[in-house]
């Protein structure tokens, strides 16, 4: 019988939370069928199912976690699924068949859940649990009139709030999950028979908000790192002006480079560093140094849950125009909390860019196992050193931060002397 297990979604993934099943015991499956929907450390996620048959086991129930790669439910096939259907005899009517030890939720699939060491014709193939991204609403009832997060939702239903009767603030008048808990806040306020206080005191006093299960996260392993990972830090200051005036240049032309961004320019300058100074596309492993064969870079990203990392798969080997719907793509569907099974998985290197904020200069956290993280500064216009001339000029402050147990100071500055050759001619990127 194939098993559905629970994927990893994430390279920081390593539980899932069931949230509820839509799809009981006895019920037939086919392929594409939602299962159930998982909380991850990233997103709510649907799970698709692979295989057609009937869903004859349960093994991790709502509200209960379990590891990556663990059994959460069996399927079985539909002719052997036919007498597992819902029986419409009463329930004392029926005897019950001995108990058979089952693995705990937070059992691994073994080799033998997958068929391995059974004889050929009895062994069924073992098929992946495929993930897709939620719909926008996850209730038929609320679907017609309300827009809302998943998160927004479940903390709806388990305080039995209206959504209907809430006003959203997030994109597009979606409702966000601080929509919920302000809603939740209101009803539970006690009538006041006193005057109102005035402003001032009504606003103080501290308020305790919950880590998001994102933040958590982030929190965790961001500790881990500026704890464990030695950082030392290198800048460089790179002019601009060729690359604003190709930028404004491949803006006018629409089509693949619609949208462009100076992300998008250093994301290709990256890439192509990247294979120059391969010593920087590196993991640190023990005792070794783990060299990546591919150049996949992760873009830091807030959303509302609070920071991810979507990656940009072979940003070396991608022309600058696929780069640019590539990421425009990955993330749109990071800040709508819809992810693509790979969108969050595979990053070799990251960056952080704040250059749409008057953040001239900062320091990232590097994002483990990778080596190194970009940061990237704003744009901004001053005085530059021209030969023997003093010359308006635009400049970008980046640093980068590295793992010193296996990057020292001559690989940074080689990395850096290169993306700044890439940026100040980048005609270089396009070609």
């Amino acid at each position: 019988m194939p098993d559905v297990t629970m994927p990893k979604l994430s390279d920081t993934m390593e539980e899932g939370k069931i949230l509820r099943w839509l799809k009981q015991p006895g019920d037939r499956v086919a392929i594409g069928d939602v299962l159930a929907e998982v909380e991850t450390d990233k997103a709510n996620m649907e799970l698709e199912a692979f295989d057609e048959g009937v869903l004859s086991e349960v093994r991790v129930k709502e509200g209960e976690s379990a590891p990556v790669g663990a059994v959460i439910a069996v399927l079985a096939s539909a002719e052997r699924g036919k007498g597992t259907s819902r029986p419409t005899a009463p329930a004392e009517s029926r005897k019950p068949e001995p108990a058979k030890p089952t693995p705990r939720p937070a059992e691994a699939p073994s080799g033998a859940a997958r068929g391995e060491g059974r004889p050929e014709a009895a062994r069924e193939s073992w098929r992946p649990t495929v993930v897709r991204r939620p719909e926008a609403v996850a209730d038929a009832e609320e679907a017609e009139h309300v827009k809302a997060s998943p998160r927004a939702r479940r903390l709806a239903r388990e305080h039995q709030i209206d959504l209907a009767s809430l006003t959203g603030t997030g994109p597009g008048g979606r409702v966000v999950e601080k929509d919920i808990e302000a809603a939740i806040a209101a009803r539970g306020a006690a009538p006041k028979r006193e005057p109102a206080p005035a402003p001032e005191a009504s606003r103080r006093g501290d308020r305790r908000l919950e880590l998001s299960r994102v933040r958590r996260t982030t929190a965790k392993r961001m500790g881990e790192s500026k704890r464990e990972v030695p950082h030392f830090y290198a800048s460089a200051d790179i002019r601009m002006d060729e690359a604003v005036r190709l930028k404004e240049a491949l803006a006018g032309l629409g089509g693949e480079f619609e949208g462009i961004t100076f992300t998008h320019l250093v994301l290709k300058a990256v890439g192509v560093a990247l294979t120059r100074v391969p010593e920087v596309n590196a993991s640190y492993d023990g005792d070794a140094i783990v060299l990546h064969d591919t150049v996949h870079v992760g873009v830091a990203t807030a959303v509302e849950q609070g920071l991810i990392v979507p990656v940009i798969h072979d940003c070396d080997r991608q022309p600058l125009g696929a780069i640019v719907q590539r990421a425009r793509a990955v993330v749109e569907r990071a800040r709508a909390g819809r992810f693509a099974a790979d969108d969050l998985s595979g990053g070799t290197f990251t960056i952080s860019n704040l250059g749409m904020y008057p953040v001239s200069q900062f320091a990232a956290v590097i994002n483990p196992p990778q080596a190194a993280i970009l940061a990237v500064g704003a744009i901004r216009a001053v005085p530059v050193v021209d030969g023997d001339r003093v010359v308006p000029g635009r400049v970008m402050t980046v640093t980068l931060s590295c793992d010193h147990r296996i990057i020292d100071g001559v690989i940074a500055g080689r990395f850096l002397a290169e993306l700044r050759g890439l940026l100040e001619r980048p005609l270089a990127l396009v070609v």
